[in-house]
């Protein structure tokens, strides 16, 4: 397909898409055990994912944007074993980022979120700038 003549929809999916493999394989690099759940409908995460060396389980949300954008995100049930991993897809490889967030520091992020914002997008989320403290936090995540 012509990459300039997609949709608003396929372009979101297509990043989407993109930030999940990204996220994994970035995970499989660093020892985990990773496995995709069943795109959208699972509702909280899109990867059960294993620790290396604790065997711990745990879930992670993969958030994708190719642009600065607001990163988007609903309010979860409240579960310690969830994190996020926020990727901003680079137009080249060495151009993607990755932003590691527990729940905690999500929910704490999207509060942060301007109203008005909030208002425009429908959905609770919080500024591109605000997930920066966050980027390469891969230490956080259970080992």
């Amino acid at each position: 397909m012509n990459v300039t003549k997609m949709t608003l929809a396929q372009k979101r999916a297509r990043t989407q898409w993109s930030a999940q493999f990204l996220a994994a394989a970035e995970l499989v690099r660093r020892g985990y055990m990773v496995a995709f759940t069943m795109g959208n409908h699972t509702p909280d995460a899109d990867l059960a994912v294993v620790a290396p060396k604790n065997k711990r389980h745990f879930l992670v949300d993969v958030k994708g944007l190719g642009s600065k954008g607001a990163w988007l995100l609903k309010p979860k049930n409240k579960r310690p074993d969830l994190y996020y991993i926020l990727v901003h897809v680079g137009s080249t490889r060495t151009s993607d980022r990755f932003f590691v967030l527990t729940s905690k520091e999500a929910k704490k992020a999207t509060d942060w979120f301007d109203p008005e914002e909030q208002d425009k997008w429908k959905t609770p989320g919080f500024s591109f700038g605000v997930a920066k403290p966050f980027e390469d936090k891969w230490s956080k995540l259970p080992q």
